[in-house]
């Protein structure tokens, strides 16, 4: 028996000992092409859950089980590689670049993933996308790019300041829809035209509630994260950018000239003033459209150099842009300065600094565009001497000339820094944990000085106005995060927690005086004015977040994401300054399951990957104190005749004001075929937003009849889809096509009103309306023209026709109960579109680049006022009403009497369109070229914007909230951009 006992235990031994003779113990250094170590590239032994990852000087060390072992090594945006061990003890790697797989790195807050782990709804548009169709303004190179995010151009100044943005549509009735913008880690609240977009590296928009979580209550109407550029490896690169565009008026309908204008109003039954009668006998028309708009320009420069050494990167940058709007005095002038930079201390201790520093001139003072759709054509803009008259006729004391007040002065000057500063901290002795240090300060500065000479309408009625006002905006942030990224085999781990506070303040004062002996000195002489009243303001927001979140994947095959955030906010009531927001997410990689071999060979199937995720987010998009009552003074005489100044609430204040919630689902699904040929993203979800934050109307016995509550819940879903193709790839020949669609309907569910029943009723007053969208067309409908064989129809009642004659306006009877009255009120069309869409396509053809984007906006109605044309109130004097006369009656406008429309209703009209919105040609000398001459690129580019627009819509633009805004310009742009 013992014999047998050591025959077993030496047998043993001599395995163990094979075994430790066999193994062998692999080190080396990895690098990229520039022999630049990278930090964290994964080591696997293939076939087995043996791995490890590089430091930060790129070495690492791994026991392999025998010579025939193969180590792979993966790092997110570069090529992987496949070595065998052999009888090498060392070996060192340089991997490369894959621009395709760097393109599929998203930043998802505070990390970034490869888009194939992804769970949640992102989609992304990179530095390559943006500078496609040259633009000025970040929003609008987002335009049209990704599914579920609309942005619409409610007017044309030169800044192109006035866009509203939203993502996946509107939940919230009173709260703010916009969502969360994030620049280099924090948050960013100035303007999106404040931001140089040659600067920015990529956008990465979050949309489900999982992937926004991260944010909490910020993030509940979608984030956009927006990365600036950073070093890159390699020799320094040096960059010269610059275009010169020209703008022209597109489009606004024909205005009356002063014989239709004067011929118009004597049918309506109004004389003619003196003015107006010498004008027409003499034939002469003032048109003021012409004489408000010119042609508008815009120049930019931009300089910029990046590069990386082994310890460091570096991206520095200077921009200026000086756009002159086709309104008159409309301008705008940004100067930009930007410091990237990171550096290793240690092994262990990188600090970096994402810095921009800018200054903002909007001193010019635009026409009032307004005023020129209105003014009289038979009117005077000029005096004899050449300069602008004050009132563009006489009888009129409200007819202003459109130019009266651009003589002020105005100096209208931002400035602006923005700086995130950080330590990123290798946990030593603990692989894969890390810790960061954020630190985001953010500062302007707003100085608004105007002066109202007596060369002016305003300054002439009160002998000169100034108006002085200064702003100030800090915030700043403080986040503390740990990160455990790891590899185990088949297991992926990557948790994240955060602990973070955030200030955030505003301060505005304003000086207003009139009366002044002269205009010499201007807005500095406020201690001269005869009459002086200031105003001051301040606000403060508080946030405190705790955040964790972690992200799971099994075998690149199945994948989870949990997040929770608690946030507090300082604005809600005493009882609810904090809120709880949970959410998860799946996945699952279809295409790298066993069962899909067969179709991955086959090159049909490359990627299949379906994702569903639930979360809750909270809305905390209102005002500071709305939970407390404010204060308005309001003076008094006391018993002695002397004023006394007293208080009275506005409104009555709610401690129990808490957290909008909207909880969602989302389901999607990424796929890709023949070798990427095509590829689409599509996206389903469905939300529920509850204790909606509303001002609700209650009795007035407490001294005001407003409360802001949780009340109401409203609900939204839709459908998105990304299409991306490669329809041709050969020879020297490509052709992509970029397709995006967006559909979502939101639609009230309660406001907070019952019946004596207890049943939901409809909030008639606001416009709010259970089962429609938050946002709807209501007026009476109208139903034509009352015709003299009307009068005598005996289907239609007596009690239609009272008080009306032929030619006036007609409106339905909605109810049917034979008489028009405020129950005949109805919703009209839809104020939301049926769906949006945009669609790119990019042909390349050797060096030749070739670009156009379409973008539409379809099943879409709005009240078009300009149809309403009533001369004597000079509303609007479009010359496109096609009067209803006694020898004219096949018209829908009724007759240009007093009363012929009386309910004032507008029309409303389709504000559908397609519209292409950007060309682009361009054109990369030869590399061989270059190279003699010391260059490492050079490209010309032309590029035409607003190009044509199909619509049926009468008025300046279909986008446009205001039909009497500024016209949408034309542009015609020439580009260069040289690196060396």
């Amino acid at each position: 028996m013992k014999a047998d006992l050591k025959k077993v235990i030496l047998v043993i031994t001599f395995f163990i000992t094979q075994v430790m003779f066999a193994q062998i113990n692999v080190t080396g250094k990895i690098s990229d092409a520039s022999k630049v170590p990278l930090p964290g590239v994964t080591i696997m032994e293939a076939g087995t859950g043996n791995g490890t990852t590089s430091d930060f000087d790129g070495n690492y060390s791994l026991i392999v089980s025998s010579e025939n072992a193969v180590l792979i090594f993966s790092y997110i945006g570069f090529e992987s590689q496949e070595v065998t061990v052999g009888n090498q003890s060392t070996i060192n790697i340089s991997l490369e670049e894959n621009q395709e797989l760097l393109d599929e790195v998203v930043v998802v807050g505070y990390g970034q993933m490869k888009k194939s782990d992804l769970t949640g709804a992102v989609s992304s548009i990179n530095a390559e996308q943006l500078e496609r169709f040259p633009k000025t303004n970040a929003a609008d190179a987002l335009q049209g790019q990704i599914s579920g995010l609309n942005i619409r151009a409610n007017s044309s100044d030169a800044e192109g300041s006035g866009t509203t943005i939203q993502i996946r549509g509107q939940n919230s009735i009173s709260a703010s829809n916009s969502p969360l913008i994030i620049l280099d880690g924090i948050p960013y609240y100035g303007n999106l035209s404040e931001i140089n977009p040659v600067d920015i590296q990529s956008m990465d928009v979050l949309k489900d509630a999982s992937s926004t979580a991260i944010y909490g209550s910020r993030g509940a109407n979608g984030v956009i994260l927006i990365t600036t550029k950073k070093g890159k490896t390699g020799k320094p690169v040096i960059t010269y950018d610059t275009f010169y565009r020209l703008d022209a008026v597109g489009y606004y309908p024909k205005m009356m000239d002063g014989q239709r204008f004067g011929d118009a109003k004597v049918e309506y039954g109004e004389p003619l003033t003196n003015i107006e009668q010498k004008n027409y006998d003499n034939g002469h028309t003032t048109d003021w459209m012409d004489i408000a708009t010119r042609t508008g320009s815009s120049v930019q420069h931009n300089f910029s150099i990046r590069g990386a050494s082994e310890r460091s990167s570096y991206y520095i940058s200077a921009g200026i842009n000086d756009n002159k709007g086709i309104v008159v005095g409309d301008s705008f002038k940004r100067i930009s300065l930007r410091t990237n930079v990171e550096t290793k201390i240690t092994d262990w201790i990188t600090f970096g600094t994402t810095t921009q520093i800018g200054f903002y001139d909007r001193d010019g003072i635009a026409a009032d565009v307004d005023k020129a759709f209105n003014s009289n054509p038979l009117g005077d803009a000029y005096n004899e001497d050449g300069s602008y008259t004050l009132d563009s006729w006489e009888d009129a004391f409200w007819a202003a000339n459109p130019m009266a007040d651009t003589n002020a002065k105005n100096n209208n000057d931002t400035w602006r820094i923005i700086t995130n500063n950080f330590f990123d901290i290798k946990i030593p002795f603990i692989e894969g944990l890390s810790y960061r240090l954020n630190v985001g300060y953010n500062y302007s500065h707003r100085q608004y000085e105007r002066y109202y000479g007596m060369d002016t309408r305003t300054g002439n009625r009160v002998n000169g106005e100034l108006y002085n006002s200064y702003q100030y905006d800090k915030d700043w942030v403080v986040e503390n995060i740990m990160s455990y990224n790891r590899t185990f085999g088949k297991h992926k781990l990557f948790l994240t927690g955060l602990y973070s506070v955030q200030e955030n303040s505003y301060q505005f004062n304003t000086i207003t005086g009139r009366g002044f002996p002269n205009d010499l000195l201007g807005y500095y002489q406020q201690s001269n004015a005869n009459a002086l009243s200031g105003n001051s303001d301040y606000s403060q927001r508080n946030y405190i977040s705790q955040m964790f979140r972690s992200n799971y994947t099994y075998d690149d095959r199945y994948l989870l994401t949990f997040t929770i955030r608690r946030d507090g906010y300082s604005g809600f009531g005493q009882n609810n300054k904090f809120g709880v927001f949970p959410s998860f997410a799946v996945g699952w990689n279809l295409s790298n399951e066993s069962f899909m071999e067969n179709s991955r060979s086959l090159d049909f199937i490359s990627q299949l990957k379906l994702r569903l995720s639930y979360g809750e987010n909270g809305n905390e998009a209102i005002a500071p104190y709305s939970s407390l009552a404010p204060l308005y003074p309001k003076a008094n005489l006391d018993e002695e005749h002397q004023t006394a100044v007293g208080y009275y609430p506005e409104k009555l204040g709610n401690p129990a004001l808490s957290w909008e919630t909207t909880r969602s689902f989302n389901v999607g699904t990424d796929f890709s075929l023949w070798k990427n040929r095509i590829s689409a993203n599509i996206d389903v979800y469905f939300s529920k937003t509850t204790d909606l934050l509303l001002n609700r109307t209650i009795p007035a016995l407490n001294g005001t009849d407003q409360i802001t509550e949780n009340v109401g819940e409203t609900r939204n879903n839709g459908l998105e889809i990304t299409l991306n193709t490669i329809n041709v790839d050969k020879n020297d020949f490509q052709w992509r096509t970029n397709f995006v669609f967006s559909k979502y309907r939101t639609e009230i569910v309660n406001v907070g009103l019952t019946d004596d029943n207890g049943n939901y009723i409809d909030d008639v007053a606001s416009r709010w309306f259970i089962g429609q969208p938050i946002n709807v067309n209501y007026d009476y409908m109208i139903d034509g023209v009352w015709q003299v064989e009307d009068f005598e129809d005996p289907t239609i009642p007596d009690t239609m026709k009272e008080g009306y004659r032929p030619g006036d306006m007609r409106y339905r009877d909605v109810d049917g109960d034979g008489d028009v009255d405020t129950s005949d009120q109805t919703i009209i069309g839809s104020a939301v579109p049926s769906f949006t869409a945009g669609l790119t396509n990019i042909m390349t053809y050797k060096n030749f680049s070739f670009s156009f984007f379409l973008n539409s906006i379809v099943g879409i109605d709005r009240r078009n006022p300009i149809l309403n044309n009533f001369i004597p109130q000079l509303e609007n004097v479009y010359d496109v009403v096609d009067y209803w006369r006694e020898d004219n009656t096949n018209t829908i406008y009724p007759k240009n009497t007093p009363g012929s429309n009386k309910y004032d209703t507008d029309y409303f009209d389709s504000a559908t369109f397609v519209r292409l919105q950007d060309i682009t040609l361009s054109y990369d000398f030869d590399k061989a070229l270059l190279e003699k001459i010391g260059l490492d690129n050079l490209q010309v580019y032309i590029n035409l914007r607003n190009v044509h627009t199909w619509t049926d819509w009468i008025g300046v633009d279909p986008e446009h909230v205001s039909n009497q805004g500024n016209p949408m310009p034309k542009s015609y742009l020439m580009g260069l951009k040289v690196s060396l």
